[in-house]
């Protein structure tokens, strides 16, 4: 009898791992709030040797802008079998961040406890290569300017026997930060600023032909003042400032103005 139990419990262990194959369980990448993938299978010193990446998640992220990422399972032994992995894309708050969609063949999008998890659908033989890679589309979320989005990918570096021993588990994590909205675009009609790119010095100009006095205010890309200047018959004294790209808001008696300025 206890031998047949042992074989029950053998042959429903096999089907769990051969479920996790096609399509692991989620909430194991690695991430704040999240298990790993050693829950499932035993910690141990396998000889096969890997790594998980994710190519294209930018470093300045524009809010509602799509992208496409890839995670990239790479077994750099030479000696693993099957590979897998699982990624989630999280707020500051742990939460969320944007929309994971169209994921290719062999992949899937989830959705758990409130968090997206892309994820192999099922897990895939390595190539000759030694590379497996899977994309997916995100549309990042519309948050403040600075903030930071992370995200978290865990692989399985395996050996394909089916079993919960002699996997190797890697795990990577990379973020971004939110920029500030439609910078490349912002423009204004009714103010224009040179020579731009520009250096020392800048001047501004109204589009009914006055060069006005006010206070100027700089921002760079990630929605941080920069700097502050006065501005003076049209004309800005800019040496302070760093090289970079600027959003300048110029206020005037009745007015605010916007434009996007290059300084070199």
């Amino acid at each position: 009898m206890k031998r047949f139990y042992t074989v029950l419990t053998l042959i429903a262990s096999c089907i769990v791992l051969i479920s996790f194959s096609a399509n692991p369980p989620d909430g194991k990448t690695g991430a704040p709030g999240d298990g790993l993938c050693i829950e499932c299978h035993t910690p141990a010193n396998p000889p096969q040797h890997g790594t998980i990446s994710v190519e294209g998640f930018p470093a300045s992220i524009s809010p509602g802008e799509s992208y496409l990422l890839t995670v990239v399972n790479r077994d750099t032994s030479g000696l693993a079998s099957k590979g897998g992995f699982q990624m989630t894309i999280l707020s500051p708050t742990n939460t969320k961040a944007g929309d994971m969609t169209n994921p290719s063949s062999n992949s899937v999008v989830t959705t758990f406890n409130g968090r997206q998890y892309f994820e192999h659908n099922p897990s895939q033989n390595y190539p000759d290569s030694n590379v497996i890679k899977w994309t997916v589309e995100w549309t990042a979320p519309m948050m403040d300017p600075g903030t930071q989005i992370t995200w978290y990918a865990a692989g399985n570096i395996a050996n394909g026997n089916f079993n919960n021993t002699g996997d190797r588990i890697v795990t990577n994590s990379g973020f971004g930060s939110i920029i500030l909205a439609d910078v490349k675009d912002l423009q204004s009609a009714d103010a224009t600023v040179y020579p731009n790119p520009g250096t020392d010095h800048i001047n501004l100009i109204l589009a009914d032909s006055t060069a006005p006095d006010g206070v100027v205010e700089f921002y760079n890309i990630m929605g941080t003042q920069a700097g502050t200047a006065t501005l003076q018959a049209g004309r800005i004294d800019t040496h302070d400032l760093p090289s970079g790209v600027y959003v300048i808001l110029i206020q005037t008696d009745d007015k605010v103005y916007s434009v996007r300025w290059v300084k070199w």
